[in-house]
């Protein structure tokens, strides 16, 4: 999908998100009634399509800055759906009570050491044969759009914690789940290309809070490339 107008953001962002949310939902073959956790679901882009798509006894949305979004979840809340704000690191859940969890580009924003504290979590508090399914975009751009994309996330001025990578690399992150005590370890590839061009690839960097530098030191490029999410790694594994 190539944006090149406003108007364009919102339904190829719904439409991104959707598919992987398809993908994601395949990969897992949870079944109904089973407990699920979002782990970080931000404003809930990906949380809707996937509750369309599952009928889980109880869907849990968590994020540490779950009150930022207060609003934006306000219509995905029903009788089984639920907002927690916690810790991913320290998850506040009973050992073997959750069937799923799903989570999108958190990982990312978490050390090394903070990785593995998180999936080591998750994995405690996954039933057995629960699964995992988490999505984080490539570390490896195929482009200079994608660099581009990359090169803006260095430049943030918000970044949630210290930053150690872009996102953690699939074969490094298979490493930390079978650490954590996951089998069944396996890694596909969203490959939909959203891509911004002209004016609305400089107005993306803007909503990423990114430093001037990076316009001072990258303008050139971002009108000549414009911007590519690089692909995502969706990794799924089992208890």
């Amino acid at each position: 999908m190539i944006i090149q107008r406003r108007e364009e953001i919102e339904k190829c962002f719904k439409k991104y998100y959707s598919r992987l949310a398809k993908l994601m939902v395949d990969l897992a073959d949870i079944p109904d009634n089973a407990v699920v956790l979002e782990a970080g679901c931000g404003g809930g882009a990906l949380t809707t399509p996937l509750l369309s798509m599952i009928t889980p006894s109880l869907y849990v949305c968590y994020d540490l800055y779950s009150g930022v979004y207060e609003h934006l979840l306000d219509e995905i809340k029903t009788t089984n759906s639920h907002v927690v704000r916690g810790d991913i690191r320290e998850i506040s859940f009973s050992n073997d009570s959750v069937d799923a969890v799903f989570s999108n580009e958190l990982l990312c924003e978490l050390t090394r050491k903070d990785t593995q504290k998180a999936v080591n979590e998750i994995y405690r508090i996954l039933r057995p044969d629960g699964v995992f399914v988490h999505g984080v975009l490539s570390p490896y751009p195929e482009n200079k759009a994608q660099a581009l994309v990359m090169l803006a996330n260095e430049y943030s001025t918000e970044p949630l914690f210290p930053k150690e990578w872009f996102s953690p690399p699939a074969d490094e992150m298979a490493g930390m789940l079978h650490l954590a005590g996951f089998s069944m370890i396996g890694v596909r590839y969203f490959e939909e290309v959203l891509r911004f061009e002209g004016d609305i690839a400089f107005e993306q960097v803007k909503t990423w809070v990114t430093k001037p530098e990076f316009f001072e030191k990258y303008s050139e490029d971002l009108e000549k490339h414009g911007l590519e999410y690089p692909m995502e790694q969706v990794v799924y594994c089992w208890k």
